[in-house]
């Protein structure tokens, strides 16, 4: 385990030098890269606690670095920042697709309120590319008004940037933003228009670059009805163990949930929501977290749900899908309607067999390697995820952990835990990470080495306990029959 945390964390410091490297030589590119953008348009599809934003954007390098690449720099307003779960880019080019690291490099100098983001984007000659930017950020719009009385309408409001804010010449460029319901109001210092629940900023026309010296960016409002509860993971976390053994994974998820939504004014009234649920369901539904819908595994089996005081009979699980890698849901039905500002935590659990349900890979070319498959979370669409844990328990005498990540984590730490019959202890590898969201439901594989011998140390183990207390219970009873007895 001392070799293991000594590679993690040699690995931990190339990795932090190669980024402190990447963002050192994109900042020097980008003084000497210059782009001319043809076209940028931004969507920002909103939501209760996570937004979607797509950028479409035609630029032209002005020129081509020695190294066959130009940078791109991507501006981001500081709420966007604080606010961002994942950023992905691909380039389009002579009708091919590639996937393009996004290197963040602090806020511009002199100006806290713009950050960017750099792109090498490879290239032969300095023609016109078509670059795809895809993002996910947590909390963009807030509750307005911040307080409701039961059974009133839940409305949200939405402040960001109604213009592009990029360091880039461009001809034309558009900001729509996107409501999942009707807009009330928007407002803006720019052309602005409706058109059903998206309202457009702009179009605008041979912007100028925005620097640090710069106006301030114009400021767009949009205020909308939402209809769903504002759901958010404040901790999640994760404990799964994997047992070659029993040909098990065995997944157990603490959720922390609370309400985000408007707080509550005044004093919750259990008739009251019984009138309101017969009355206008729709409404009085609008705010509060009723069911809260999570898709295990196809092959989940012993699935439990409880929370603090028991078993969540209120709940509901669907039978195995007959379809392969199809997923099985579970509806988390709380005892009680949370409303905004309200907390419940509960837990899910539930045994995966790694044969059959393909968690588990062994190299035909190194059948002493497992290779294992673990989702980092599971998390509804409209959800955010504050603080996320995930730990991995291996088996008993692993060996060369390799852990590959999808995607960024805050941090990878390494460990042995004692578990039920264990020497040594297991080795386990903990993973976290801040302002998650349903991009990061993806898996986190871990490769490791399970010497032969490891299987036989549990029922040695084992047999020499028993053996232990045989030879000492021997050994007593002798001592036992050697004391004189007293004569009758």
């Amino acid at each position: 385990m001392q070799k293991i945390g000594i590679k993690l964390s040699i690995l931990t410091i190339l990795a932090h030098t190669v980024l402190c490297l990447l963002g050192h030589l994109s900042t020097c590119a980008a003084a000497v890269t210059e782009w001319t953008q043809e076209s940028y348009s931004k969507k920002l599809d909103l939501g209760g606690a996570v937004s979607v934003v797509e950028l479409d954007i035609k630029a032209t390098p002005a020129e081509i670095g020695p190294e066959g690449s130009a940078t791109y720099l991507l501006y981001l307003s500081r709420r966007e920042h604080e606010g961002l779960s994942m950023l992905t880019a691909s380039l389009e080019q002579h009708n091919t697709h590639s996937q393009l690291e996004v290197v963040p490099l602090g806020p511009l100098d002199d100006q806290q309120h713009t950050y960017q983001y750099a792109m090498d984007v490879p290239m032969r000659e300095a023609n016109n590319v078509s670059l795809s930017i895809k993002g996910v950020f947590l909390h963009q719009a807030s509750p307005l008004p911040k307080q409701l009385k039961q059974g009133d309408v839940q409305l949200l409001i939405w402040d960001g940037d109604a213009q592009p804010r990029t360091p880039y010449v461009t001809a034309s460029a558009v900001v729509l933003i996107n409501s999942p319901d009707p807009v009330l109001t928007f407002k803006a210092p720019v052309n602005a228009s409706q058109l059903g629940n998206a309202v457009q900023f702009g179009p605008f026309t041979n912007l100028q670059p925005y620097t640090a010296d710069s106006k301030p960016v114009p400021q767009g409002h949009v205020h909308f009805a939402y209809s769903k509860p504002l759901v958010s993971y404040k901790e999640y976390k994760r404990h799964v163990e994997v047992s070659h053994w029993g040909d098990n994974m065995a997944t157990h998820d603490y959720i922390w949930l609370q309400n985000v939504g408007p707080k509550l004014k005044g004093c919750f009234s259990r008739s009251q929501n019984m009138i309101n649920m017969h009355m206008n369901p729709l409404v009085e539904k609008t705010s509060q977290i009723q069911s809260i819908p999570l898709y295990l595994p196809g092959g989940a089996q012993d699935v439990y749900y409880v929370d603090a005081t028991g078993n969540v009979s209120t709940s509901s699980l669907k039978a195995s899908p007959k379809a392969a890698g199809a997923p099985r849901r579970l509806d988390i039905r709380p005892r009680y309607p949370v409303l905004g500002g309200w907390n419940y935590t509960f837990t899910v659990g539930w045994n995966e067999k790694m044969s059959k349900s393909g968690i588990a890979r062994v190299n035909p070319a190194k059948p002493w390697r497992t290779r294992i498959a673990v989702p980092f979370l599971i998390s509804p669409k409209t959800a955010s995820v504050e603080n996320a844990t995930l730990t991995i328990s291996l088996p008993e005498g692993a060996q060369d952990i390799k852990v590959t990540l999808p995607f960024k984590v805050d941090n990878v730490h390494t460990s042995r835990q004692p578990s039920y019959l264990d020497t040594v202890g297991r080795p386990t590898v903990s993973i976290t990470r801040a302002k998650c969201s349903f991009m990061n439901t993806m898996p986190v594989f871990v490769e490791y080495t399970l010497p032969f011998t490891t299987y036989l140390r549990k029922p040695f183990s084992v047999a020499l306990a028993v053996l232990l207390v045989f030879a000492a219970s021997a050994l007593i009873s002798r001592q036992i029959d050697a004391i004189p007895q007293p004569a009758k």
